[in-house]
């Protein structure tokens, strides 16, 4: 009788185990997209600063805004899985601030305004560790790679000045993220990141698995 109810056990406790593996969040075949927003942006911090010795300045801007896919390629036997995919990027600054210039027609100092815009447009692939999965839960570790292309544009109501508009590819895209992912539904949630990934440590927002 010990016997049997033991094996009824164990028999149970695989069933739960494979409905388990079988609901997982993230697996081989598993795709994933997100779109989140990177907080705060340490770049447009450090232009804060640097800018902050003007008598008027300000520094705004828009994102880092990160849609990225993930998609399951290879899954081990101790359970968890690999994925790849790819990764597109959105930062803008914008930098207005008032400089006290000679003017050679008038004779004097005078005040005048910059305006200076800064976009980045990222563009990378992506590796992921998923390494804690259950049916709502996919914890993760992913690395990034790419490149970024780079603008910006100046322009200043000082007739000595000179207006600017410079487009360039320059710059490594590179990302080190822990994150994880958490499904309301059986389709979408929500996800959040740690680590370095465009200028910004934090980053959240919604997932969709398909």
């Amino acid at each position: 009788m010990k016997k049997q109810i033991a094996l009824v056990l164990a028999l149970f406790i695989f069933l739960l185990n494979t409905k388990a593996q079988d609901n997982t969040a993230f697996e081989k075949g598993t795709v994933v997209a997100t779109i989140g927003y990177g907080f705060p942006d340490l770049y447009r911090s450090t232009l804060k600063v640097a800018y902050n010795t003007y008598k008027s300045s300000t520094v705004r801007g828009f994102g880092p805004l990160i849609l990225k896919g993930d998609y399951g390629i290879y899954k081990f036997n101790w359970g968890h899985t690999v994925g790849a995919g790819i990764v597109l990027g959105y930062n803008s600054t914008t930098i207005k601030f008032d400089y006290n210039h000679y003017n050679n027609v008038q004779g004097k100092y005078i005040d005048y305004t910059e305006t200076d815009i800064y976009r980045t447009i990222t563009v990378g692939a992506r590796g992921s560790y998923h390494f804690y999965t259950k049916e709502k839960f996919d914890c993760y570790a992913s690395i990034g790679l790419g490149f970024n292309v780079n603008s910006a544009v100046q322009s200043t109501d000082n007739p000595d000045g000179a207006n600017i508009n410079v487009s360039k590819r320059s710059g490594v895209y590179k990302s080190f993220t822990v994150g994880i992912r958490y499904y309301f539904t059986k389709n979408f949630g929500v996800y959040s990141e740690l680590g370095w990934d465009m200028s910004a440590p934090i980053q959240g927002g919604f997932a969709l698995k398909f």
